[in-house]
């Protein structure tokens, strides 16, 4: 019953010149600039990712491993790996709370307060949040009321990071996110300074956090959460350009490296998990393009049907298979052209893998019904 209504509302439509030209117009531009953009987007981003892999294989051809306890000037300006633990020789403090931490990569002030939340459907929740929401953007900005944070999240970063005899630059302490929760509980006078921030508050100490408000098990709007934690010093391991200080080394092909890894791990490992990350990194877009293929196929493949059903009877084709197909073997050819020149075996295959999906068009001449 369903597929005969269709087939009339499309009958109606074809009968109808004017509105038949105005759906084609319309349909083959709306399919071919979804199509265009996302064969240009993914040429660009298999471009990008080419260079980006000719820039690890250089480095990973001229990496050298070395001594992070000895510091040889012979290597210098080249591009290095070293392991080995951190270190750090400085204090970092919280002046808001006098909180002293020694010898820490990363001191994390994490405060949290319960407030209204506003989602898309103009519903309201209760929800603990770092980031304060500003009530005066909803639609009920009376009812629902979050008053203003009295101190935020921060995070504080040691000045100087070594590992053996080098300095590591601020990228990679920048990085680390092994935080573990500071003790608390008056090591630093934190209570105290609470009470002169809050002096008509009710302040409990719960699991390693303050609480700011009467009950914890059942928060108030405006109510916060304190909590303290810190990035020690740990084995890392660490390929970049060896100057004056640990920097980006930038290659022939003008590609930039930089790696950074938890535990000791060997050059060849890093490589080869930079590889993987920028695989994973662009499969997203991949799919996102291939997706958008598929929607512009699909399109004009309902227009030709419009326009010519002779052409492409919907009795004989499965227009969303064939779309399939088609979009999957376009992105596929695509990146097989794209990555040829560099690597024959990736490319070859690839062309190997679209003439087999190219293939499967075979099971688009099934009918929708018998």
């Amino acid at each position: 019953m369903t597929y005969k209504i269709t087939t009339d509302f499309y009958q109606r439509l074809q009968q109808s010149r004017m509105v038949a030209l105005l759906i084609t117009i319309i349909g083959l531009f709306l399919g071919l600039w979804l199509g265009i953009n996302a064969v240009t987007d993914l040429m660009q981003l298999e471009e990008e990712a080419i260079f980006q892999a000719k820039t690890l294989t250089e480095g990973r051809s001229v990496v050298i491993s070395v001594d992070a306890d000895q510091i040889e000037m012979g290597n210098e300006n080249k591009l290095i790996h070293i392991t080995g633990e951190t270190t750090v020789d400085e204090i970092i403090m919280d002046e808001l709370f006098q909180v002293e931490v020694v010898n820490v990569i990363k001191l994390y002030r994490t405060v949290q307060m319960y407030q209204w939340q506003e989602d898309s459907d103009k519903n309201y929740k209760k929800v603990w949040s770092e980031q304060f929401i500003n009530s005066k953007k909803f639609v009920s900005p009376e009812q629902y009321y979050n008053p203003a944070m009295p101190f935020t999240s921060k995070i504080m970063v040691a000045k100087q990071v070594i590992l053996g005899d080098f300095i590591i630059p601020n990228t990679f302490p920048n990085k680390m996110e092994h935080y573990q929760k500071l003790p608390m509980r008056g090591l630093w006078r934190e209570q105290d300074n609470l009470r002169k921030l809050f002096p008509n508050q009710q302040i409990n100490f719960i699991a390693g956090t303050y609480y700011i408000g009467k009950n914890s098990k059942q928060p108030k709007v405006g109510d916060l959460k304190l909590s303290f934690a810190a990035v020690l010093p740990e084995d890392v391991s660490i390929i970049a350009k060896q100057s004056s200080q640990l920097t980006n080394y930038t290659t022939k092909t003008g590609g930039s490296i930089e790696l950074f890894e938890y535990g000791i791990v060997t050059s060849e490992r890093m490589f080869r998990n930079a590889r993987t990350t920028l695989f994973a990194k662009n499969l997203r877009p991949r799919l996102k393009n291939i997706l958008a293929i598929f929607i512009g196929t699909y399109i004009i493949f309902h227009i030709v049907w419009i326009a010519s059903p002779s052409l492409l009877n919907p009795d004989k084709f499965q227009g969303w298979l064939i779309a399939l197909i088609i979009s999957v073997a376009l992105a596929l050819a695509i990146i097989a052209f794209s990555w040829r020149d560099y690597n024959l075996i990736v490319g070859n295959t690839l062309f190997v893998i679209v003439i087999m999906v190219l293939y499967l068009l075979k099971f688009s001449y099934k009918p929708f019904h018998q």
